[in-house]
């Protein structure tokens, strides 16, 4: 099965459930989604900046960061169009996009202070590392300063075969070709026991 095709299947059974927000996007409970993002405002100042959201699915983190009274200039991409069409659905003071920019490149001419994505790489898609080489290279594209995302913990206790699952130093091992490009990485772990979040700040 081709990686859109088991990302589409996935998340387009679990809208078919009738399941919460965080449910359809595979999260355990509101909470643990939250402390993802939490982990994006506690890394990086989000006052004033324009930021990639990409995975966006229903507008989950534009709401937190309403909700934390950050104003900024804010972009959701998704593959999804069920996903989007919740997220305008809401109403919220951002831009909602469905598309793959792994494929198109529908921001070649334009630049974000912060790219952030939570969850994109979770479901074991077979060519997981590449797929991690591959984002990695176009957010620091799109980015002018921050790139964050997260993954689920190779040492999580509760590991299900349908997830992938990575470490620091793993990720620390496929930076090292971007070295020229990156003035510094941070891993913040502890948060959750089956999770990691990767701070990347550009030169």
């Amino acid at each position: 099965m081709k990686k859109l095709d088991i990302i589409r299947t996935y998340y387009e059974t679990n809208l078919s459930k009738g399941l919460p927000e965080y449910g359809i996007l595979g999260w355990e409970s509101e909470e643990a989604q939250r402390l993802r993002f939490d982990m994006l405002l506690s890394a990086v100042d989000l006052e004033g900046k324009a930021l990639l959201d990409v995975g966006c699915g229903t507008g989950n983190l534009l709401e937190h960061i309403i909700n934390k009274g950050i104003n900024i200039k804010y972009t959701g991409v998704d593959l999804l169009d069920k996903m989007i069409c919740i997220a305008k659905s809401k109403g919220l003071s951002g831009d909602f996009i469905h598309a793959d920019i792994f494929e198109n490149r529908i921001f070649e001419n334009e630049l974000f202070d912060v790219i952030y994505t939570s969850g994109i790489f979770n479901l074991d898609l077979g060519n997981n590392i590449d797929f991690l080489k591959r984002a990695i290279r176009l957010f620091l594209d799109l980015s002018r300063k921050y790139v964050v995302f997260n993954l689920l913990h190779r040492d999580s206790p509760d590991r299900e075969d349908k997830y992938f699952y990575s470490s620091p130093d793993e990720v620390a091992d496929l930076l090292e070709v971007y070295s020229d490009r990156i003035g510094s990485v941070e891993f913040i772990e502890a948060y959750l026991k089956n999770d990691f979040t990767t701070v990347i700040c550009k030169k």
